[in-house]
């Protein structure tokens, strides 16, 4: 008696077949992985732009807090002397003097004549000390969109010289209790994020202003 092998095997359709379930099967995988991937990195970004505006808000905070700052006299009148939708500037005596009593008396040391405003010709948010540093960027154009001040008055009135925010006069920038901040940003720029837009909103009432030094 002969003995036969069965020598057949796969045929070309079956392996057509087979192949093409097992691309669909590594694209619906890679689709995932992708998918997880882009999650992923855009909470990285997320996190990351929301670190910086914080710390950049409690920097913008503790600052226009100390506003008029003047235990021995010596703030102009008024401390705030810029007040713009979207550039402040303002004055405080914290140095010059004794490790005790730090004031002297005037605003013309470091670090005690503060300006924040949004650079036009960059869109970057500038931070000036008056410390020799120059203007400091503080977040950069490509992920910052927009700087908003408001000024309110004790009574929480948002005061407002020309219909735009801006204070154009003397009077109205005496009468500033709180500063508020809005600062807006945004992610989405590379192909394996997705857009997201932030807003960090802060409401500073500025303790000095308003004392008789």
């Amino acid at each position: 008696m002969i003995l036969r092998r069965n020598k057949s095997g796969f045929t070309l359709v079956e392996l057509l077949v087979a192949m093409a379930i097992s691309t669909i099967v590594l694209a619906m995988i890679y689709q995932v992985y992708r998918s997880q991937l882009r999650t992923h990195t855009t909470q990285q970004e997320l996190v990351e732009m929301q670190q910086n505006m914080r710390a950049v808000l409690y920097l913008m905070e503790r600052e226009i807090r100390m506003a008029g700052h003047a235990p021995n006299g010596g703030v102009a009148d008024p401390a705030i002397t810029t007040a713009q939708v979207d550039n402040i500037a303002f004055a405080m005596d914290i140095s010059g003097g004794t490790t005790l009593d730090p004031s002297d008396g005037d605003t013309n040391d470091v670090g005690e004549r503060i300006n924040y405003f949004l650079d036009p010709g960059t869109g970057q948010l500038i931070r000036n000390a008056s410390d020799g540093n120059g203007n400091q960027p503080l977040l950069e154009a490509n992920d910052f969109n927009s700087l908003t001040f408001v000024y309110k008055d004790s009574n929480g009135v948002t005061l407002d010289d020309d219909g735009a925010g801006n204070l154009t006069t003397t009077a109205s920038r005496q009468a500033i209790r709180t500063v508020e901040i809005v600062l807006n940003a945004s992610i989405g720029t590379t192909a394996m994020v997705d857009p997201h837009q932030m807003q960090l909103t802060s409401e500073v009432k500025i303790r000095n202003l308003g004392l008789t030094p």
